[in-house]
């Protein structure tokens, strides 16, 4: 079955400083997938690292900057950059900027929040 979803700005307004989740276990054992908002000043998360222990996650920008950072390098991302994290890779994002930053994200396979 497909499932459409419109991003307007209804949903990445709603998306603002979180992370939320559009696709999930319900839907697909294989797939998960979101938006988030990443505001300015903003780190995700606020201290120490995310870890997708058993997930890759791709991360599209579809507007504005953010820093991709792990515990070796951190990478400048922007707008129409697609960044592969492949699982078991601490990471983080913050966003430098005085505008908000937004992403689609995937994980596979899904993950509990």
């Amino acid at each position: 079955m497909a499932k459409l979803f419109r991003i307007d700005e209804v949903v990445w307004s709603s998306s603002a400083g979180k992370v939320s989740v559009l696709v999930d276990r319900p839907m697909s054992e294989l797939v998960m997938a979101g938006i988030v908002v990443v505001n300015p000043g903003q780190r995700l998360p606020a201290e120490g690292y995310s870890l997708h222990e058993s997930s890759d996650e791709l991360a599209y920008v579809v507007e504005g900057e953010v820093v991709f950072g792990t515990p070796v390098e951190e990478k400048p991302l922007r707008k129409g950059d697609l960044l592969f994290n492949q699982k078991g890779t601490k990471h983080y994002v913050r966003n430098d900027t005085d505008k908000p930053c937004k992403v689609i994200w995937v994980l596979s396979p899904p993950i509990k929040l």
